[in-house]
């Protein structure tokens, strides 16, 4: 993330991943247009597919944490269920990449005093979003899902997808195209 461009670059950040099949062709789509994303990864899937790991981080994306299981109940558990999480996503991410979390986004979005406090004791920078895309959401077409985020486009903007989601390299496409015929840059 460049700072000094952040009001003119579009952002795309993929979260629960990385996916066996999904990953991969969303990573295509992003060397075929040059555009780089942020990886916020869940650490029990890294352990899984260590490859694709290697991969997200070779081709120059950043990774960041949604901690180890991404499970529903983390924002109510206690300090040292959150630090356990973010310390076995950190080491699965560490173990496949050679590189140490510096992102952190929670999952679902929620957070806590308690969760704010496991991150800035760790020095992880937390990062949101400000076009959520509602990928997630079953009846949506792929073409509805991308005409809302382009309506929504600004610069700055930090869009939230999800890596595992069937389609979400056609999406991507779609997405980069609207980004691209409005003439807002993506992160390269």
């Amino acid at each position: 993330v460049k700072e000094t461009d952040s009001e003119k670059v579009v952002f795309l950040t993929f979260d629960d991943g990385p996916d066996e099949d999904m990953t991969p062709k969303v990573l295509d789509v992003l060397k075929k247009y040059g555009v780089q994303a942020v990886f916020f990864v869940v650490g029990s899937k890294a352990e899984k597919h260590p490859e694709i790991m290697k991969r997200i981080r070779s081709e120059g994306h950043l990774i960041g944490s949604h901690t180890f299981s991404h499970s529903p109940f983390f924002p109510m558990r206690g300090r040292k269920y959150v630090s356990a999480e973010l310390d076995m996503a950190d080491e699965a991410v560490f173990r496949h990449t050679g590189s140490r979390i510096r992102l952190f986004r929670p999952p679902f979005g929620v957070t806590n005093p308690v969760i704010g406090r496991e991150v800035r004791r760790r020095g992880y920078i937390t990062l949101g979003w400000s076009i959520r895309s509602l990928d997630t959401l079953t009846g949506k077409s792929r073409e509805e899902v991308a005409d809302r985020v382009a309506a929504r486009l600004h610069h700055g903007a930090v869009i939230l997808l999800h890596d595992r989601l069937p389609d979400a390299d056609m999406l991507l496409e779609m997405i980069i195209n609207e980004a691209l015929a409005k003439n807002v840059l993506l992160e390269r």
